[in-house]
């Protein structure tokens, strides 16, 4: 079955009302990347939906091919939340080994 990358865009907080931070998720829960655009269509060109804007760093992670699915609606795509799961424990994983590091360097309780 061919890997699934979840692309979708939510409001840009602080810019121009119609601007869209896009984002990249893969299936096992990588964060790929991001963009700022100035709307949504401009948000599913950039983050490579609709051009090869991104197709760089996506072939990186599924050099066998892969899906880009655009997601409207996060909170209610099963698929794109259980990609978030697994993102969420990869976030957990990444900031236990840097507080191990950190202790490993400074000691604890910094």
């Amino acid at each position: 079955m061919t890997p699934k990358i979840f692309l979708m865009c939510y409001p840009a907080q602080g810019f121009t009302p119609t601007d869209v931070l896009g984002f990249a998720v893969a299936e096992d829960g990588t964060g790929l990347c991001s963009h700022l655009s100035s709307n949504e269509e401009w948000s599913k060109h950039d983050m490579g939906l609709t051009s090869n804007w991104k197709h760089d760093i996506y072939n990186k992670h599924y050099p066998d091919g892969y899906e880009l699915v655009w997601v409207d609606d996060p909170d209610n795509s099963p698929e794109y939340q259980a990609a978030f799961v697994l993102n969420k424990k990869l976030d957990d994983h990444y900031d236990d080994i840097a507080d191990a590091e950190r202790e490993a360097k400074f000691g604890k309780g910094l």
